[in-house]
């Protein structure tokens, strides 16, 4: 199946992956639907109850044992597992809906289902073998022991394909022995399962290779031990901790997949992530919009709330039309990850890029319309924009992101270069976390047209004709790079970040769009006069966006940037004399 972000890069439109839009859960699903209700029944009870109580996690600093024990008992930890292992067996579609309510009751709530149930239990739900899945699933789905994935490490982000963990086999084939240091590890202190990832010695074309392996682990293996756990900004009630393998000991039927294959399973498990983290930061934004509501019509100024000043509205309303544009996204990207064959990683990407900073920006201005009451204690406000802060990191940072969506994106274009067809392979296989989703699959164009070939309401016509004007200039500026910076292209940051975001921005209007016509065809126009002024406005400031950005393209001053960041780097700092006094540090 193509990719409608990769698409858009050469001017393809391929509008049946997003046109119409998915039905609501409960018409597609009436079963699941009702067991996502339950859950988040018990999620909002153990609140009303003082078992989920964000402000002491945060003091605290960790999630008490009775909150995972009631977590457990609910359904809540068993998500992601397989109903024939005990688990909820929920769709990409459900396990969103569920876990964005749990991002938005609490954050750190959120990091730790995030990581048993969508990384540690889903690494084996997705590559176990039939007996590790019977050994380990049905203990994970009770919430006897959490489950960790311990990828990251201490001098290695993004790169995951250059991981320094090394693993060896024993003599006698029985076990493997692994020797590193793993970072940043949710959950790490607690699980009692932790999918990990090694180098292994692997044959490639007749050549001896390092290449990385996943394994299943668990604390009482010999050669474990928790270095440390960290203290944090905020989610301060999610636990990251510090993880030594002193030639750790691995049974040799723990390997998680195949030997030399462990890159694939970290790219597909975190695809899946950045689905999730998207739902939580778009909750999230939702809870914050409901404060924002809340505290302006309360908060009275010169004699009147403050709701009623314009300023107060502008920011009322690019949060509430963000949150319609990121929840279109969302709907569609389920949709596309539950197609077998579903090329969705772009689309990911986007929409965790988008909705990550749509939640720290309606964070900051909760803040800014709070006052000094969003600076202090006890007052949530200063809590909740510490929290928000991980997700722009979380998952592979945005700026990584953006890189994956423009090197992706311009791959097909760039084929007509050859040789820039040829250098664009070895970023996208170095891009590490983010790679090898689907570099290889360049069928951009096929079955599509530069047209939106359906039909809309009369309302959005006009954004309908403004999208397929912008993925034309998106395809004649991904060009126009292409060819003037050639095998260049690669180390032009400054312009892939400009790309991808004229690509993020171009999907999240298509998402809108078809939001929009469905729920027209739905309820009726008459109806629908709330959905259609969110979608004017977030559509014609996106399209604005789009064209200061296109602007920017092949500008003068990423020379003059540059020659900056070499004078500061240079000068170790900022290097020019105060202007009032100066005195030599």
């Amino acid at each position: 199946m193509p990719s409608f972000v990769r698409g858009i890069f050469s001017g393809a439109l391929h509008d049946s992956l997003l046109f119409p839009f998915p039905e609501p859960l409960d018409v597609h699903d009436p079963g699941e639907a009702k067991v996502v209700r339950r859950l988040i029944d018990a999620l909002r009870q153990m609140r009303a109850e003082g078992l989920v109580d964000s402000a002491a996690f945060d003091e605290m600093e960790t999630i008490p044992e009775p909150t995972i024990r009631a977590m457990a008992e609910s359904g809540l930890l068993s998500l992601t597992i397989p109903k024939e292992y005990g688990g909820a067996g929920l769709s990409s579609t459900g396990y969103a809906r569920v876990f964005g309510e749990v991002s938005r009751v609490d954050p750190s709530l959120a990091v730790l289902i995030g990581v048993h149930c969508g990384l540690g239990s889903k690494a084996i739900v997705l590559f176990g073998t039939p007996e590790q899945k019977q050994r380990y699933l049905p203990m994970l789905a009770r919430g006897e022991t959490l489950a960790a994935y311990a990828l990251t490490e201490p001098d290695v982000g993004s790169d995951a394909q250059n991981i320094k963990t090394a693993a060896t086999l024993s003599a006698d084939g029985s076990h493997w022995i692994l020797n590193g240091r793993k970072q940043w590890i949710g959950n790490g202190h607690r699980a009692g399962v932790i999918a990990t990832f090694a180098q292994t010695p692997t044959e490639r074309h007749g050549e001896r290779v390092q290449r990385p392996t996943a394994f299943i682990i668990r604390p009482d293996m010999p050669g474990f031990s928790v270095a440390g756990t960290y203290r944090k900004l905020g989610i301060r009630g999610s636990t990251q901790a510090e993880l030594h393998y002193d030639n750790l000991q691995v049974p040799a039927d723990h390997v998680l997949g195949t030997v030399g294959k462990g890159f694939a399973v970290a790219v597909h498990v975190l695809n899946g992530g950045r689905l999730t983290l998207a739902a939580g930061c778009t909750a999230g934004t939702k809870g914050i919009m409901k404060d924002m509501a809340e505290f302006t019509e309360k908060r009275v100024q010169f004699g009147k709330p403050i709701v009623e000043f314009e300023i107060t509205q502008r920011k009322l309303a690019r949060t509430a039309s963000d949150i319609y544009a990121s929840d279109a996204m969302l709907g569609e990207l389920t949709q596309l990850a539950s197609q077998p064959e579903g090329d969705f990683a772009l689309e990911a990407a986007c929409c965790k890029v988008f909705a990550s900073e749509m939640l720290w920006r309606a964070a900051d201005e909760m803040v800014q319309l709070a006052g000094g009451r969003g600076f202090v204690k006890p007052y949530p406000y200063e809590r909740i924009l510490r929290d928000s802060r991980i997700n722009r990191i979380f998952e592979g940072t945005n700026e990584i992101l953006r890189l994956f969506i423009a090197l992706n994106g311009i791959q097909g274009p760039a084929e007509q270069l050859k040789e820039v067809g040829t250098a664009l392979r070895r970023p996208l296989q170095n891009l590490g976390l983010i790679s090898g989703f689907a570099a290889s699959r360049l069928r951009s164009a096929l079955g599509a047209t530069p047209t939106l070939d359906v039909d809309v309401h009369e309302r959005l016509a006009k954004h309908k004709e403004y999208l397929e004007k912008h993925v034309a200039e998106l395809r004649s500026a991904t060009e126009r790079v292409i060819r003037f910076y050639r095998r260049e292209i690669i180390d032009r940051q400054q312009e892939l970040e400009r790309l991808a975001d004229m690509a993020v921005e171009l999907f999240a209007t298509a998402c809108t769009i078809a939001r929009t016509q469905r729920l027209v065809d739905d309820r009726g126009v008459e109806q629908c006069a709330r959905e259609l002024d969110l979608c004017d406005l977030f559509v014609v400031e996106s399209g604005r966006r789009f064209r200061a950005v296109r602007l920017t393209l092949q500008s003068e001053q990423d020379e003059t940037r540059r020659q900056v960041a070499r004078r500061v780097r240079e000068d170790a700092g900022y290097g020019v004399t105060d202007a009032i006094l100066d005195i030599p540090e």
